[in-house]
């Protein structure tokens, strides 16, 4: 099972320094099996960050992704991991709850035997995530006395905007004033106008917006505990492959913006990964070694015992777990859809940002995590260093899949725009 929560900012797990209490069921995943201290996504939005997770390639190698109005589907030669699994012999479903999955228009889940995907008009008439539970817990239940092993991958959109918890999650998140109001913060015309420069929030505003995050966050998290619940009773704990990640975070004007896709800074690029495999990955573990999105496909494959695909360039993370490698795997993320295109490599605990237009950013994550230093100019040999590994990657990439126009219906085209990602 795959579970992708829509933009869950890694440092909201309470296991990983966030609130007390905000995420209990998936800190119970985490003591079951492995915490990945430091993942990061390829790219700050859905498509392109999607792909990658389920492809072992990055957004200019399986080409999904583009810029607003703009949008590229993922080339058709490219497979995902779940042909590797329907070959195997695996049943293949995935549950998915915004147009950028839909395997009709941009290919990222077209290998899926079955495709549930609902659709919106606007970012506020959402399928919540107890719809989504339900879903999917009625295709266990429907697949009823089969024998077949099944690859399942359920996107949650909570919490991506608007951020509107329900009841009790906001009663016990929501600042004060919000709790029994109806107050709510994040739709397609806010959005934009924070985008277009004529809304900018105040802090006790973007203070209340998080809070009432964390509350969307807390609601998933009892989410993902009732589908953990339901899968175990149903196949048994000691047959469950489980992984929870997310395909990117969300900023809170940690550097002076909001929401997500513009920026490649790590409150966006920065995901939580926890892979629980009984009998074959010690329970409680942590790995501190930085790790990607592209390695999570090889890493299903070795602990389903499926050979990879040829097209891999991630690598699995079970020797990262059983003590036989530890290295900082560097991550390459590009394919903001709004905003200058960045570019960014980050290697042994520093990070190189460059841009379209500007000088490059160079920080020590490793003494600055909140990325507030700028070393480019005063450690000029480092920033040589990163850019000529930087230089070295991009010609390892020269292959690269242009992408291909996504031909999409009048009816999709208005659904995007009315999550925020069309003017």
């Amino acid at each position: 099972m795959l579970i992708v929560g829509d933009t869950f900012r890694a440092d909201k797990l309470s296991s990983q320094g966030g609130p007390d209490g905000l995420t209990p069921y998936l800190d119970r995943m985490a003591s079951e099996g492995v915490r990945f201290e430091v993942a990061r996504s390829h790219a700050p939005w859905t498509l392109p960050s999607t792909a990658s997770l389920l492809t072992s390639l990055h957004p200019s190698e399986h080409g999904a992704g583009g810029k607003v109005n703009d949008f590229r589907q993922m080339s058709t030669d490219v497979k995902t991991i779940a042909a590797r699994f329907q070959s195997a012999g695996y049943d293949t479903h995935a549950i998915v709850n915004v147009d950028f999955l839909a395997p009709e228009n941009f290919g990222v889940t077209r290998d899926f035997g079955g495709v549930d995907n609902v659709s919106y008009a606007s970012n506020v008439e959402v399928r919540t995530a107890d719809a989504t539970t339900d879903a999917a817990l009625a295709w266990l239940d429907g697949r009823g006395e089969s024998d077949r092993p099944f690859f399942l991958m359920v996107h949650y959109f909570d919490p991506h905007c608007v951020y509107a918890p329900p009841e009790l999650q906001r009663k016990r998140w929501a600042q004060p004033a919000d709790r029994e109001s109806e107050w709510t913060f994040g739709t397609r015309s806010e959005m934009l106008a924070i985008r277009a420069g004529q809304l900018t929030p105040d802090e006790p505003t973007l203070r209340r917006a998080e809070a009432l995050y964390d509350g969307e966050i807390a609601y998933l998290d009892g989410q993902i505990g009732r589908l953990d619940d339901g899968l175990k009773a149903r196949v048994g704990a000691d047959d469950l492959v489980t992984v929870f990640t997310s395909d990117h975070g969300e900023e809170f004007y940690d550097h002076q913006g909001f929401e997500h896709g513009h920026t490649l800074f790590e409150e966006l690029v920065r995901v939580p990964l926890i892979v629980r495999a009984p009998g074959q990955i010690a329970a409680g573990s942590v790995v501190t070694s930085a790790v990607r999105h592209i390695d999570v496909a090889p890493t299903l494959c070795e602990l389903a015992d499926i050979a990879l695909d040829d097209q891999y360039v991630g690598s699995s993370l079970v020797p990262l777990v059983g003590g036989r490698a530890n290295e900082d795997r560097g991550t390459l993320a590009h394919g903001n859809f709004w905003d200058r295109p960045m570019t960014s490599w980050t290697k042994d605990g520093w990070k190189l940002v460059e841009r379209e237009t500007g000088a490059p950013r160079l920080y020590h994550l490793s003494t600055d995590p909140k990325e507030r230093e700028d070393l480019a100019a005063s450690e000029p040999e480092r920033l040589a260093a990163m850019a000529k590994q930087l230089a070295a990657v991009r010609e390892g990439l020269r292959a690269v899949r242009a992408g291909e126009g996504a031909e999409l219906s009048p009816e999709v085209r208005a659904n995007l725009k009315g999550l925020g990602y069309g003017h």
